[in-house]
């Protein structure tokens, strides 16, 4: 039962994280404004097309005066107005695409899908077009194909990289299909009489070169050459198939590019991308004689969002439903009113959206005594469109505008107000449901440590009744306000922490024994843990301590096995300081890497034969041929990019295999010592067929190190006699016992975590993961097998010390409740400093450290669940010992209540 307690407890924890930071911002049940033609005014442009280079740089569009663009600089001798879009970290194609047609930054809550997934439904200029076609690659026809289109669905024409004939020929692709399409007679006579009509060509090849051979390359120069001349004949394509000079072009870049050809953060090369616009509606700006490109200083600049409402305007629509930009003023070839009325229903749409937000706090009970946005309100609101009215009749068109700017910048701050209105009350609430589950906790530890176990109080008490009460009463309370019911739930979660606790409570006696060594035990782990971890990132030095400390003893009496240990534990130390010191780590060693996983394919087998491991002759022939299939698998992966379907019925058999056959050799391995080393070898398998590089060969290193340590450590405790007489143990040295095995098993995760080759940030999106289990990537799949190749390490130390330290597993539980203290002081210090907005790598640095800090709850409360199972009825064989002491699962009747 304490288990689904603690399971419960920690999603908990982790949803109120989730939902601090990173909520569903997008609001729904919005209303489209009117169109510009239902008003009466005719757009300039019937129909938009729009080029979006993935990953051109305003830089290079602009340098050396569009001499690397020449085709576009002819167009704009003639024609058209050059700018800069100014897109904002994080540098994604996905939030750039959202940015460009749906005219807000993206949700904070797609940070939790790696920014490549819809966190919700919203509206686009395509949707409000009501008839849109495009040519791209079917990641981005993912992003809009399936949002709510009102009856009107949206043509796409799609493709994946992988079925194109050559590499680098998506923007061939496109132009192909766009000139076969136009070409069509028919799809011409159907689309001249659609009005308004969005055409979208999506350009792939510049982010792919620029990737693959650098911005500054002169391949990358080479096929900008074919881009940019492909855009100018799919123009001039359109202009002599539709020929009535009412087609408008737009090109821009999701993001920009730094000169390592990597994109993500907030650099000015990866932010600024280049904006020209010509053709119909296009208001040209000032130029000299030679119609020179305009330098950085005298260009004209907008942000990103702000293109959706420009764009709509050019074709008469309202801006999309979700926008949040207002349209940039004097790009528009449009009369004063025609202008003036299209930023007049940009504001009612962002009005809009601000009258659903103070609705709901305004029809609250509370209302009137809790903070507000003064500066607008229902009532101002509702006066807004009279006044515009008012100055539209009287002719002051520049005042209409300048009205129109400031109620939109108005709107825009309270809809930030009220996005972010319950953030402090759930961090407050939050940290003291963390503070209560801690004090939880500290009651379950004191009762455990203690020789005579305490009754605890239950809930049948007065005091869990009057906080049942005052639940009751807040829950109406929060119904009454209108408050969010996630945000509700979180708000009075701290009640339900706290009647839990009082549960805990012993009838009689002291409630928490020695707070103040807890408070050390709890704070120093997990301040050195984290520091060293993510901080300042030295976890080698902390490793190289703790494994000393823990067998000073032993550095007494020097030894054979003592040497082999010192070694392993200063290869472990190297490899640490390698991976977390050095940019490549291990990769700077010049060695390809499936020669390296070749290697430990070979060490897995060699390794228990040389520790004289005895294993049934299935257990030998199973995973020797599992690692022979793996590693042509491997072959096939790295030279055909193709792997055998038999491969991966053999690699899905083995991981069945090896944790199935665990139970079924347990009657024949009644020792703890044989039943591990049977664990280790199949779990050594699956590793070796999760790992693309040094991660296997690291992990048996390290393992070999922590049973050699374990080995020595119990070897050279104190004489049988002297321990004997001190099994007797205080709560004190029980305690102490606790947080040992505890912090070694969380340094243990974070060792074997770092030398798997995993950075925070991006550790679990390594689709080659799953490349001997899944021909084609999957979200799920790659990330639940990255999952299990960052718990198998720890499911084998946990397995080691519960199979040689008779201490471990008797107080399995009271060990598990300290690894959850220290986690969550490290997972609670992570809640303050959250970031949901900036550059990509940052989001997802602080976003993947705090989750990682909660997932090892999980991980390790189902590590000591399989170690149980794994090993019971096992006996135990202690060193200087020449008989087994039978040790059954019977012995944790102990952690458990009468």
């Amino acid at each position: 039962m304490w288990k689904l307690q603690a399971l419960v407890v920690h999603i908990l924890l982790m949803g109120a994280i989730l939902n601090t930071y990173f909520q569903h911002t997008l609001l729904p049940n919005l209303v489209p404004q009117k169109t510009m033609r239902e008003l009466g005014l005719e757009p300039p442009a019937d129909r938009l097309v729009v080029f979006v280079t993935d990953g051109l740089r305003a830089a290079t569009f602009l340098a050396n005066n569009g001499s690397d663009v020449p085709d576009l600089k002819d167009i704009y001798r003639q024609q058209g107005r050059i700018g800069i879009s100014r897109t904002c970290a994080p540098t994604m194609t996905r939030p750039g695409h959202i940015a460009i047609f749906a005219g807000f930054h993206e949700d904070p809550a797609a940070s939790l899908m790696h920014l490549c997934y819809n966190p919700g439904d919203f509206d686009t200029v395509f949707n409000r077009s009501r008839n849109m076609i495009g040519w791209a690659h079917s990641y981005i026809v993912g992003y809009f194909v399936k949002l709510s289109h009102g009856g009107a669905p949206l043509r796409f024409d799609s493709y994946m990289e992988r079925d194109l004939p050559e590499k680098l020929t998506c923007d061939k692709w496109a132009f192909d299909k766009v000139e076969n399409f136009l070409r069509n007679v028919d799809n011409v006579r159907e689309w001249r009489n659609y009005k308004p009509a969005v055409f979208f060509v999506y350009l792939a090849d510049m982010d792919i070169a620029a990737h693959r051979f650098k911005p500054l390359s002169k391949k990358f120069f080479a096929k900008l050459q074919y881009t940019q001349r492909g855009i100018r004949n799919t123009y001039e394509l359109f202009e002599r198939v539709f020929n009535d000079s009412r087609t408008a072009y737009l090109m821009t870049s999701d993001h920009g590019m730094n000169n390592e050809g990597a994109h993500g953060s907030g650099s000015p090369l990866e932010v600024e991308t280049p904006l020209f616009m010509w053709g119909a509606g296009v208001k040209r700006d000032e130029i000299d004689a030679e119609a020179n490109f305009p330098e950085k200083p005298n260009i004209s600049q907008v942000d990103q969002t702000q293109l959706a409402p420009l764009m709509s305007s050019l074709i008469g629509l309202p801006p999309p439903k979700n926008n949040l930009a207002l349209m940039p003023v004097g790009y528009l070839n449009v009369s004063d009113e025609y202008q003036a009325v299209a930023l007049h229903l940009n504001v009612l749409q962002l009005l809009s959206q601000a009258e659903i937000l103070i609705g709901r706090h305004e029809k609250a009970i509370f209302y009137k005594w809790l903070p507000k946005f003064k500066e607008l309100h229902i009532g101002v609101i509702d006066q807004y469109a009279a006044q515009f009215d008012i100055l539209k009749s009287e002719g002051n068109l520049t005042d209409a505008m300048e009205f129109c700017k400031e109620y939109g910048k108005l709107a825009k701050k309270c809809l930030t107000y009220y996005n972010q209105y319950y953030q402090t009350p759930l961090i407050v609430a939050n940290s003291m449901s963390y503070m209560i589950w801690f004090y939880c906790l500290l009651l379950q530890l004191t009762r455990l440590s203690k020789k005579e176990k305490m009754q605890r109080r239950g809930f049948m008490t007065v005091s869990t009744l009057i906080l049942a009460m005052i639940g009751i009463l807040l829950i109406a309370m929060m119904e009454l306000q209108k408050v969010p019911h996630i945000a509700a739930f979180y708000l009075i979660l701290p009640v339900g922490m706290l009647i839990m606790a009082q549960a805990e409570r012993p009838v009689r006696g002291y409630w928490i024994f020695h707070p103040l060594w807890n408070f050390g035990f709890i704070l120093v782990p997990a301040v050195l843990i984290m520091s060293m971890t993510f901080i300042i990132r030295h976890l080698w030095v902390l490793y190289g301590i703790s494994v000393l400390l823990n067998n000073r003893r032993a550095l007494r009496k020097p030894s054979i096995k003592l040497f082999i240990w010192l070694s392993l534990a200063l290869i472990v130390t190297a490899i640490l300081f390698m991976e977390q010191r050095t940019i490549k780590g291990l990769k700077t060693i010049p060695v390809k890497d499936y020669h390296v996983l070749y290697v430990s394919m070979v060490l897995a087998i060699i390794r228990p034969l040389i520790l004289g491991h005895r294993h049934d002759p299935r257990v030998w022939t199973f995973n020797s041929l599992t690692l022979v299939v793996g590693a042509f698998g491997v072959y096939q992966y790295k030279f055909y990019e193709s792997v055998s379907s038999y491969v991966y019925v053999v690699t899905w058999s083995f991981l069945f295999f090896a944790f199935l056959s665990i139970v079924y050799f347990a009657k024949s391995l009644p020792e703890a010592r044989k039943r591990l080393e049977l664990i280790t070898i199949n779990m050594i398998t699956v590793l070796s067929l999760l790992t693309n590089s040094w991660g296997c060969l690291n992990f048996q290193i390290a393992i070999t190190e922590f049973i050699f340590g374990l080995q020595i450590y119990e070897e050279t405790k104190e004489t049988k006699e002297i321990e004997d007489a001190k099994d007797e143990h205080t709560s004190l040295q029980n305690l102490k016992g606790f947080y040992r095995y505890g912090y070694m098993i969380l340094l243990y995760f974070y060792v074997s975590f770092f030398l798997a080759g995993h950075w925070i940030s991006s550790f679990l999106f390594k689709p080659t993961t799953a490349r001997l289990f899944y021909p084609h990537f999957s979200l799920y799949i790659a990330g639940s097998l990255v999952l299990l190749k960052i718990f198998i390490p720890s499911v084998i130390f946990i397995c080691a010390l519960y199979a040689m330290v008779p201490f471990v597993r008797k107080n399995a539980r009271s060990i598990l409740i300290s690894i959850f203290m220290i986690s969550n002081a490290m997972g609670l210090y992570q809640y303050y400093f959250i970031r949901n907005r900036g550059s990509w790598r940052k989001i997802r640095m602080f976003l993947d450290q705090i989750l990682l800090t909660h997932a090892v709850n999980f991980m390790l409360l189902l590590g000591i669940s399989l170690a149980k199972i794994f090993l019971a009825n096992t006996t135990m064989e202690r060193p200087g010992q020449k008989r087994a002491r039978t040790t059954r699962s019977n012995l944790a009747a102990a952690e458990t209540e009468p």
